[in-house]
C-alpha cells in the first residue's frame, strides 16, 4: 500500500503506479489516449518505454517479455484501431496463459462523431481476454491494482481501459496503488485417488517422469529429480519446458514430436507416465499413441479447465514438489524397491545417441544459390551461446529450429505458436531480448517476417538488442508449398519473390549477410560472435528441398 496525498492528475498517477508495480518495461505504441501517461512514465526516469511502429508487436513483445523474465508484462496502445490491431497478439496471450496488462487508451463517451470510437469491451471479450474499466480519477490507481492481480491470478492478459476525458482530471484522493497476492499455498492431494496413483508407480517396472510448463520452477525441478532417482526412472519435457533437466541423468529430452529415436524406444517401454505440470496435448502424446496401453497419472495445479488435455487413468491436484516429495517419503514408509528401468542400458543408448548427435553434418546438394537446411542450422548453431534465448516463429522450418538450436531451460524458450499465426516472432523477439540476460536468437521465415513488419526491425537496432535472426528464405509460404506439392499440384500461389532482406537490415543498421551455400557459413558465424547489436543471416533455401530434423 502506497499513499500520496498530493494532487496528481490521472496520467501522472498511472505512470506512479506503473513503477510501484516495478514496470522495468513498458512496451507501446502512442496516440492521443495514451500520449501522456507515457509521457510521464518515460520523465520519471525508472522505467524504460520501448516504443514499437505497429500496436501488435508492442503487445507480442510484453508477451515475449512475460515468458523470459516471469514477470507480468506491459504495453500501451491508443484506442479504436490500435486495439482491433491487437486482436491477434491478444489471443495469443490468452491461448498460452501469459499474464500481462494492456493500458489501452478509449474515447469519450460522449464523444460520438470520434472516428476512432468502438465498443471496446466487445472487441476484448471476442478474445477472451480479462477487461477492467477506469471508472473514475478517484478510483484509477486501485483500478490499474485490479488489471494487475487479474493478470497475475488467472495468467491471461488483461486490457485496462483508461478514458482519455479522464486523464487530465486530478485528485487529492489517497488511493492504494499495488494489491498484494496471497501466497500459493502448496498443495498435495490426498485420498483414494492418491492412493491408487501411488500403488501404480510403486508397481510400475519401466515408469517415466515427464515434467510440462507448470512444473519449470527449481523447487520442482529438484523435488521431480528425486522421484525420479528413487523409483529409478528416466525423466523428460514437454517442448514448453525444454531444459528443465539439462545436465540430469537419464534426461530423454522432448517427449513428444521432437523427440529423439532412443527418446521414443524409452516412451513406447514405459508402462507408466507421471506427468507434472504437462496438459497431455496430442503434440505431446502424438495423437494419443505415446500414452496408449500405459497408466498415466497426471499432476495439474489447479482445476482450472483445458481443452488440450487428454483423459489420463488418474488426475489429481496439487503442488509438482510438494507431490513429489510426498511420493518419496510414502514409497520410502513401504519400502518399495525401485524400477530399474534407468539403468546401465538405457545409459549407453543416450550416450550414444549424444555422440550421433555432436558429429559434424555432412551436406547435401540443393539447387545454385541455396544451401541445406539442418546441416546449415547446426552449423550456426555451434556459433551461437549455449545459453541464448530461443525465440521461433511459426511455420515449416519451426520444428527443425527447435531440435537444432536447443535450450538450457525453459524460460529461455519463447514459444509464439499459440494460436497458429505466423509473424508473431519478431514482436516476441524484441520483449524476450529486452528481458534476456545474454543472446536471444529469432528463427523466423521470410513470408512470417515480412508479417512482422521490416519497421520493427529498427525498433530492435534503435535499441540497441543482442539479437541474432537466422531469417530461412525459401521464397514460399511452406506449409501451402507442401500442401500444394504433397497432391502433386502447381505451387506457384504459394511462392513469394521476397526483397533483398539482407540489404534491408544492412540499410536499417543491422549485420547481415547472406548463406547461398556451404562456403557463406564461416562469415555468417562470424557476425553471430560480435555479441550485440542485431545481426541478420539469410540463409536462402530451396522450397522443393528442405530437409526436417
Amino acid at each position: 500500500m502506497n499513499m500520496n496525498h498530493r494532487l496528481r492528475t490521472v496520467h501522472q498517477i498511472l505512470a506512479d503506479c506503473l513503477l510501484e508495480h516495478g514496470v522495468g518495461h513498458l512496451f507501446g505504441l502512442v496516440g492521443d489516449a495514451n500520449l501522456f501517461m507515457v509521457d510521464a512514465f518515460a520523465k520519471a526516469g525508472a522505467g524504460r518505454y520501448i516504443g514499437c511502429t505497429h500496436e501488435a508487436n508492442a503487445v507480442l513483445a510484453a508477451l515475449g517479455f512475460a515468458q523470459v523474465s516471469g514477470k507480468t508484462g506491459v504495453a500501451t496502445i491508443t484506442h479504436g484501431p490500435a486495439l482491433t490491431n491487437v486482436v491477434t497478439a491478444l489471443v495469443e496471450g490468452v491461448k498460452g496463459g501469459i499474464p500481462m496488462v494492456l493500458l489501452c487508451g478509449d474515447t469519450a463517451p460522449g464523444d460520438r462523431e470520434h472516428l476512432q470510437k468502438i465498443d471496446q469491451r466487445e472487441i476484448v471479450k471476442a478474445t477472451g481476454a480479462g477487461f477492467i474499466e477506469m471508472i473514475s480519477a478517484e478510483t484509477a490507481a486501485s483500478d490499474l491494482a485490479r488489471a494487475f492481480r487479474l493478470a497475475a491470478v488467472e495468467r491471461r492478459p488483461v486490457v485496462f481501459n483508461m478514458r482519455v476525458d479522464l486523464q487530465w482530471a486530478s485528485t487529492p484522493t489517497t488511493v492504494p496503488v499495488v494489491l498484494s497476492l496471497a501466497p500459493a499455498h502448496a498443495a498435495v492431494p490426498e485420498g483414494d485417488e492418491f492412493d491408487n496413483a501411488l500403488g501404480m508407480i510403486a508397481s510400475a517396472r519401466r515408469p517415466l517422469i515427464l515434467a510440462g510448463r507448470g512444473a519449470i520452477g527449481s523447487e520442482a525441478r529438484e523435488a521431480l529429480l528425486a522421484l525420479a532417482r528413487r523409483i529409478e526412472a528416466p525423466v523428460a519435457t514437454t517442448l514448453k519446458a525444454s531444459g528443465l533437466f539439462q545436465g540430469a541423468p537419464f534426461d530423454l529430452g522432448v517427449f513428444g514430436g521432437l523427440s529423439r529415436p532412443a527418446t521414443v524406444d524409452a516412451i513406447m517401454q514405459a508402462d507408466c507416465i507421471v506427468a507434472f505440470g504437462a496438459s497431455l496435448s496430442k503434440h505431446t502424446t502424438e495423437n494419443g499413441s505415446y500414452t496408449r496401453g500405459k497408466r498415466v497419472i497426471q499432476i495439474l495445479g489447479d482445476p482450472k479447465e483445458n481443452d488440450r488435455r487428454t483423459e489420463p487413468t488418474i488426475l489429481l491436484y496439487g503442488d509438482a514438489a510438494a507431490t513429489a516429495r510426498r511420493m518419496i517419503k510414502l514409497l520410502d514408509l513401504a519400502e518399495i524397491p525401485p524400477s530399474r528401468f534407468a539403468g546401465d542400458d538405457l545409459r549407453r543408448t543416450l550416450e550414444a545417441q549424444a555422440a550421433e548427435a555432436s558429429e559434424s553434418p555432412r551436406f547435401k546438394p540443393t539447387r545454385p544459390g541455396t544451401v541445406d537446411f539442418l546441416p546449415a542450422l547446426k552449423m550456426l548453431d555451434r556459433a551461437l551461446d549455449t545459453d541464448r534465448t530461443l525465440v521461433a516463429d511459426l511455420g515449416r522450418f519451426v520444428t527443425t529450429g527447435w531440435r537444432a538450436l536447443p535450450v538450457t531451460a525453459p524460460h529461455r524458450l519463447v514459444y509464439t505458436s499459440y494460436f497458429g499465426s505466423i509473424g508473431c516472432g519478431l514482436g516476441e523477439a524484441i520483449g524476450a531480448a529486452c528481458a534476456a540476460d545474454g543472446q536471444t536468437v529469432l528463427i523466423a521465415g521470410d513470408g512470417g517476417f515480412q508479417l512482422s513488419g521490416f519497421a520493427e526491425l529498427s525498433t530492435a537496432i534503435r535499441e540497441q538488442l543482442d539479437l541474432v535472426i537466422i531469417l530461412c528464405n525459401d521464397g514460399s509460404y511452406g506449409a501451402e508449398h507442401i500442401q500444394f506439392t504433397n497432391r502433386s499440384m502447381d505451387p506457384a500461389l504459394s511462392l513469394i519473390a521476397p526483397p533483398d532482406f539482407t540489404a534491408i537490415a544492412t540499410a536499417l543498421g543491422a549485420k547481415s549477410v547472406r548463406v547461398q551455400g556451404e562456403s557463406d557459413l564461416a562469415a555468417a558465424a562470424d557476425i553471430i560472435r560480435q555479441h550485440g547489436g542485431v545481426r541478420l543471416i539469410e540463409l536462402r533455401l530451396d522450397p522443393d528441398h528442405i530437409e526436417m530434423s
